[in-house]
């Protein structure tokens, strides 16, 4: 890692270097030559690169075994029996277990019916399983992987054409191709919407036509009866997607539809025109959701289904009385400072955010009031209910809605004259960027669940970044639902950001001569970051500290033993797996004069490796006996006032039987 960061780089210094030297370049003249390109050709280009850059990352998840979890199989099955039984009813399909064929895993997964159903259809809507419809049945054809890379490449388009929708909105409002270009590419391929536009979620889709919609009112110079009729349908696509969720959404964008026509395009009886497929596709929802769930509720298609109004009133009181203030606010907050699943830490770009609203305030504070109204309620909707999201990647409460935090980071960077924060966000993207490709290689720190009964706080990226003698998650921000009122960094991130803000408000106009020597000094500052943070250090975390005596008087702390590991008695250890590896972090505070370990079984016979950090100490075989074996003055690492060991032990079975009522015995002794 050290070293491809150190070749970026300086690949970077040097490109830059060049570029200054040589005018004539030929990256610029390939810069020039894209420029030269009609608009159309361009957003060509860039839809392709986009599916190619997202697909290359579903086959980075689909080749590590991952591929669909939490909500998708369900969104999934409502595809498989649209497309092989014609119908929404799903009961016989979960009998079956035909999400088996989509998981491409034997597990068995709770039905997602809602209640008063009988169990026959789902409390998701069926918008995003129509739309990917034709991609589950291209799939289908071949089953197996393609089946997964098909169904993203569903995903992918749509995440592609709300990049393109992003692209133009930039390119309308400040009128800078590079600019637009920058926001395209850093909104588009860091997280969220990275991972969104592989996972089966109907968050990317509502975004793309949220957009659309705001994008076709705020720049079109007229608009003609066609585009009329597309606003109306894509406005009127929300409900099929989640009626009761999108309804935050779609009320403030019609609201918005209807002034623009009436103020500012006139539109008269060419209104109708915008209302035909509003009009229309509702009717038609109703009917379906009448027909097959029995009610005219939003309510109906969800986890809780229809209410009688008298349980409806009484659910309203509940939430509105009896729900604690702080439990609102620290939800709220979760969606962008949890270091689990909020979306400032995995795409640190976001943090610029806030800046752009600093100027787009300063400058044109009745724009970010219609960005607030068209967005805030659906966020506050969801955080004031104290809704977290399940097993699925960061930030999904606000995908939705993500693009207005990209139009704040592009009035950041349109108005921005002050180098310094072009650096520190130039930084921040790259950061982003990294955490993107730290997270398609280790994809089960993507899925963290937050929901009551989790109790570790620990974002699972950033315990992989830290190491023996700096433990990361401690100093980030976690909004579990538990008590969370002593976790300073909640309250010192908040407080850090508000910072931000004052500095950037505080700071005056500056710049400074970009040279080779200061780009040569940050990138050797990169490097000694990287260099001390991820090389020098044993990349170990001690977790889960269990405080042991022994008979003879030795205390000795044991970490992370795990749940398959017991240990009955101090230091004494039941194995009842084989054909893996234990290992067994400890500390003393007395340098020990003598370790010693007995392991065997009288059950079978096993090959066993056993090894102190990476010294072996036994490589053989035990035959139905217990061995033992004394290691004088073992190796250790020096942690502070104390000493650091490490023995691992190695099993494969032979012969015989190992199980938790036969466990393997291995026993750890330290002598000081």
């Amino acid at each position: 890692m050290g070293f491809i960061l150190l070749a970026i780089l300086y690949l970077k210094v040097a490109t830059m270097y060049t570029i200054g030297q040589n005018k004539d370049s030929n990256l610029k003249r390939f810069g020039e030559k894209i420029s030269s390109l009609p608009l159309k050709k361009k957003l060509f280009i860039l839809f392709i690169i986009s599916l190619i850059l997202y697909n290359a990352g579903s086959l980075l998840l689909t080749s590590s075994g991952q591929t669909f979890a939490g909500d998708e199989p369900h969104y999934l099955l409502i595809s498989h029996s649209l497309l092989h039984d014609g119908d929404v009813d799903l009961s016989n399909n979960y009998a079956n277990k035909d999400y088996q064929k989509i998981m491409l895993a034997d597990v068995q997964i709770r039905s997602h019916t809602a209640p008063g159903t009988n169990q026959k259809y789902s409390f998701h809507s069926p918008g995003t399983s129509i739309l990917l419809l034709p991609f589950y049945a291209l799939g289908s054809l071949f089953q197996g992987r393609i089946l997964v890379f098909s169904i993203r490449l569903g995903m992918s388009v749509f995440g592609a054409l709300l990049g393109l929708q992003i692209f133009l909105f930039c390119l309308q409002e400040w009128k800078k191709e590079k600019l637009a270009l920058w926001i395209w590419f850093l909104y588009g391929f860091s997280s969220p919407v990275f991972f969104y536009s592989l996972h089966v979620y109907p968050e990317i889709i509502i975004a793309l036509f949220s957009l659309a919609i705001f994008r076709l009112l705020r720049f079109s110079s007229s608009l003609s009866k066609s585009k009329l009729v597309l606003i109306g349908l894509l406005l009127s696509c929300f409900i099929w997607f989640h009626a009761i969720k999108y309804i935050f959404m779609v009320v403030p964008l019609f609201i918005y539809s209807v002034w623009v026509l009436i103020k500012k395009f006139k539109a008269g009886w060419n209104i109708l025109y915008f209302l035909l497929f509003p009009s229309l596709l509702t009717f038609l929802y109703f009917l379906f959701q009448y027909a097959f769930y029995g009610s005219f509720s939003f309510a109906a298609v969800s986890w809780k289904g229809a209410m009688a109004p008298e349980e409806s009133l009484e659910y309203i009181k509940t939430i509105v009385k009896d729900i604690p203030f702080r439990y609102r606010w620290e939800t709220l907050a979760g969606y962008f400072f949890d270091q689990r699943d909020g979306l400032l830490f995995y795409a640190p770009i976001y943090f610029f955010a806030f800046l752009g609203c600093v100027e787009m305030v300063r400058r044109n504070f009745r724009y970010f009031l219609l960005l607030f109204f068209l967005t805030a309620p659906y966020v506050l909707n969801s955080g004031l209910l104290t809704q977290r999201t399940g097993y699925a990647p960061q930030a999904r409460p606000v995908v939705a809605v993500s693009w207005a935090l990209a139009i704040l980071i592009g009035t950041f960077l349109a108005y921005n004259a002050k180098k310094v924060f072009t650096i520190i966000f130039a930084i921040f993207s790259f950061v982003g960027i990294i955490f993107v490709f730290l997270l398609l290689k280790a994809p089960l720190a993507l899925y963290q669940l937050t929901t009551v009964g989790q109790s570790e706080r620990f974002g699972s990226l950033f315990l992989q970044l830290s190491n023996l003698h700096f433990l990361f998650p401690r100093y980030l921000p976690s909004y579990l639902k538990i008590d969370n009122s002593r976790w300073i960094p909640n309250y010192a991130w908040i407080a850090a950001v508000l910072l931000f803000m004052g500095l950037y408000i505080l700071c005056k106009k500056h710049n400074f001569p970009m040279k080779i020597g200061f780009h040569l000094g940050i990138a050797s500052i990169g490097i000694l970051i990287v260099f001390f943070w991820l090389v020098l250090y044993p990349r170990t975390v001690l977790m889960y500290p269990r405080n042991t005596t022994y008979p003879t008087g030795e205390k000795i702390t044991f970490y992370s033993i795990g749940r398959v590991a017991q240990m009955p008695e101090p230091g004494k250890f039941q194995l009842p797996r084989d054909n893996r590896a234990y290992v067994f972090y400890f500390r003393s505070w007395k340098k020990l004069e003598e370790l010693r370990i007995d392991f065997g079984s009288t059950e079978g016979v096993f090959d066993v490796d056993i090894q102190l950090f990476d010294q072996i100490l036994f490589k053989g075989k035990t035959s139905k006996n217990i061995q033992s074996l004394q290691r004088p003055t073992p190796s250790f690492y020096r942690l502070k006032n104390t000493y650091l060991y490490r023995v691992s032990i190695r099993l494969r079975r032979r012969s015989g039987a190992i199980a938790f009522s036969k466990p393997y015995f291995f026993s750890i002794q330290p002598i000081t």
